[in-house]
């Protein structure tokens, strides 16, 4: 996901997936997915999102309904 625009010329953000770490659920069942931060291509640290169940599951139907869709989304605000 990247946080900036290119073509502003600030620094490119993006937030990525933690390569050789899944996804898992802690002790209290919270949703932990590892990620990395990074700005202009260099890693700048590693943080977690973390949902609760009741914030993953819509997340999960969201991403569900994006993968289903076919072709590319004009904007950013679409449901």
């Amino acid at each position: 996901m990247e946080l900036t625009d290119r073509s502003t010329g600030n620094h490119a953000w993006r937030v990525e997936l933690t390569p050789f770490r899944r996804p898992y659920l802690d002790v209290d069942g919270t949703v932990c997915v590892p990620l990395w931060l990074c700005r202009d291509g260099e890693h700048i640290t590693d943080t977690t999102l973390r949902l609760r169940p009741s914030e993953a599951a819509p997340f999960r139907e969201h991403i569900d309904r994006v993968l289903g869709d076919v072709g590319p989304v004009d904007g950013r605000n679409q449901t």
